[in-house]
């Protein structure tokens, strides 16, 4: 991607592009300009938490397990409870599961190999045995609708490594992916930005084009600070060599890039390095032609994303090197030049609650949370390992998600028999 004052010449910058306070404009789902990150929520989180603490409010400590030794295995308890739910029956099972305290203490010496297994790991690689998991809703509470034909089974610790990448390591870690894509040929991507900035105006065709102009107009206007990239096949099964995780930091120079204060100072709440970003972050275009040359672009891969909209978006911009397509229909065909096979997550988790809603109404039950990649995993069972609040987390946990969709041995009662029908489609963008 080229520099962010790029387009300036191309795009509207005065009042009539960016609307009044006063103005009221339908705000695109998961488009418009509330959308935020993970990394973004948890520092607001995080903010607010300290406000209330600062005010004397009573705030959960969302770290509380890492002060208790004996949860640091917690991974492993999981997966001893997953092994014995499978030889024992889940009765007997929900009685350990309403003593893991005590389960814990008595096994603790038994369970020392654990993630601690996992050491002398190069450097560069982060594992999710830095912070213990949330184990999610209680049992019995997961929503039935994406858990049919088997329980998630969590993989092995080594599969939750993940690289960062800077410019001084990307040509080795992509030679990487090169050696891995042809066997793992399931590719999950998430984008780590600024969040939505700019809204256009005017008349539009429909809402699609909204959505797509709206989208269009930030990333024209915007850098990416980070990409996340996951790969697998499509049994979900990781190599075992190293790293299937990265996270690519872009270079990103704050004194010129269009960012608000409030994001800027939550990025650096989350994480984010912007001085290391601005010496050795990764630039677009040379991304862009290692991502070419990797075997990513490939009629073999398939790809997957929770914000397609955005992250495919991001993407094409840095493969075109040009500025965004005027319409929606130039748009969906470069991704298809690129991606020919992609699945968008966000799409298919906002039909099947859909579904499961109309159900609750008809059955005069509450409705159910907002659809997110978070709650969609809740509802199959995986932890809420704090990786997943990254950049490259995300990626991780959006590819757990669509692996086990797929391994679904019933029909699923929401989704329909066969995920192929949300194939190629992008919420926002190209369903009616």
């Amino acid at each position: 991607m080229q520099s962010v004052n790029r387009q300036l010449h191309e795009m509207p910058m005065g009042d009539h592009f960016f609307p009044q306070q006063n103005q009221q404009h339908q705000q695109p789902p998961g488009i418009g300009p509330q959308l935020f990150s993970p990394q973004l929520m948890q520092a607001r989180l995080q903010q607010h938490q300290q406000q209330q603490q600062q005010q004397g409010a009573l705030v959960q400590d969302v770290h509380g397990m890492d002060k208790n030794p004996g949860l640091q295995n917690v991974y492993l308890l999981k997966q001893k409870l997953e092994a014995a739910n499978a030889a024992f029956g889940p009765q007997q099972i929900s009685q350990l599961q309403a003593q893991p305290q005590q389960l814990l203490n008595n096994g603790q010496n038994a369970m020392s190999s654990g993630l601690g297994a996992v050491s002398g790991v190069p450097p560069g690689v982060n594992i999710m045995q830095q912070n213990a998991p949330s184990l999610g809703p209680p049992p019995g509470t997961l929503a039935p609708h994406l858990v049919l034909g088997g329980s998630f089974a969590l993989p092995p610790p080594n599969q939750f490594m993940v690289r960062d990448v800077w410019s001084n390591n990307l040509y080795a870690e992509f030679a990487q992916i090169r050696k891995l894509v042809d066997q793992y040929n399931v590719v999950s991507i998430s984008t780590e930005f600024v969040g939505t900035i700019a809204r256009p105006m005017g008349n539009f065709r429909s809402k699609n084009d909204y959505h797509y102009q709206t989208m269009r107009s930030n990333v024209d206007l915007l850098n990416p600070v980070q990409v996340g990239i996951s790969i697998s096949d499509a049994r979900g099964n990781k190599p075992e060599t190293g790293p299937s995780t990265w996270q690519f930091n872009f270079h990103f120079d704050v004194t010129q890039e269009m960012v608000s204060a409030e994001s800027l100072e939550l990025l650096k709440k989350s994480g984010v390095n912007f001085e290391r970003h601005q010496n050795l972050g990764v630039t677009a275009f040379e991304f862009a032609q290692l991502v070419m040359d990797s075997g990513l672009v490939s009629d073999d891969v398939t790809w997957v994303s929770y914000h397609a909209a955005y992250d495919f978006g991001f993407l094409v911009n840095m493969l075109m090197n040009n500025a965004m397509p005027n319409n929606k229909e130039d748009y969906v065909w470069w991704v298809h030049q690129f991606m020919p096979s992609f699945y968008d997550l966000n799409l298919i988790n906002k039909f099947a609650q859909q579904q499961q809603q109309q159900q609750n109404q008809t059955q005069g039950q509450p409705q159910q949370q907002q659809p997110t990649l978070e709650a969609m995993a809740d509802d199959i069972g995986i932890p809420r390992f704090p990786l997943f609040s990254s950049t490259a987390g995300q990626s991780l946990l959006a590819l757990l998600t669509f692996t086990h969709l797929l391994k679904l041995r019933v029909p699923h009662p929401q989704l329909g028999p066969d995920l192929a029908r949300y194939k190629n489609m992008i919420y926002g963008i190209t369903n009616e």
